[in-house]
C-alpha cells in the first residue's frame, strides 16, 4: 500500500509555532593601527546678574570674581549654553557676539537673577 504524504489546509491563516536558536561565535578586531589622540575640551563661564530692566549684557556687566574673559567669540568655541537662574535656555531664545548677549524674549529676568553664558571648546590634542 502507498502512503500519500500531501496533506491539504484549507484556511485564510496559518501559525507556525516551530522555532530554533542558532549561536555565532564572531571575532572582530577592534584596535586601530594608527594611533588616535583623544580629544580636549576647555570650557569657560561668563556670569553676569540681571538689573531687572536689560535684556543686552556686555563684557563690563561680567561679575569679575568668577572670570575676566568676558564673552567670547562663537567663531572661536564649539558649544553655547545659556542658563538663566540656573534653567537652561533654548538657543532661538539668544544672541551672542564676542563682548554681547542679547535675550530674544519679550520678558526680562527679574533684578539679581544670574545669568550664566558657557562656552565649550572641543579640540584635538
Amino acid at each position: 500500500m502507498q502512503r500519500n504524504n500531501k496533506h491539504k489546509v484549507n484556511t485564510r491563516v496559518v501559525y507556525d509555532w516551530q522555532s530554533s536558536n542558532s549561536e555565532f561565535k564572531l571575532k572582530i578586531p577592534i584596535k586601530s593601527k594608527r594611533k588616535v589622540n583623544p580629544f580636549k575640551a576647555d570650557t569657560y563661564q561668563y556670569n553676569a546678574l540681571s538689573d531687572g530692566v536689560s535684556s543686552i549684557y556686555t563684557d563690563e556687566d561680567e561679575l569679575k570674581e568668577y572670570g575676566q574673559r568676558g564673552i567670547l567669540d562663537p567663531g572661536n568655541v564649539t558649544y553655547i549654553n545659556l542658563f538663566i537662574n540656573g534653567v537652561l535656555q533654548p538657543p532661538n531664545t539668544y544672541t551672542v557676539k564676542k563682548g554681547y548677549l542679547r535675550l530674544n524674549t519679550n520678558s526680562i529676568p527679574a533684578e539679581n537673577t544670574p545669568i550664566i553664558l558657557q562656552f565649550i571648546t572641543i579640540y584635538q590634542s
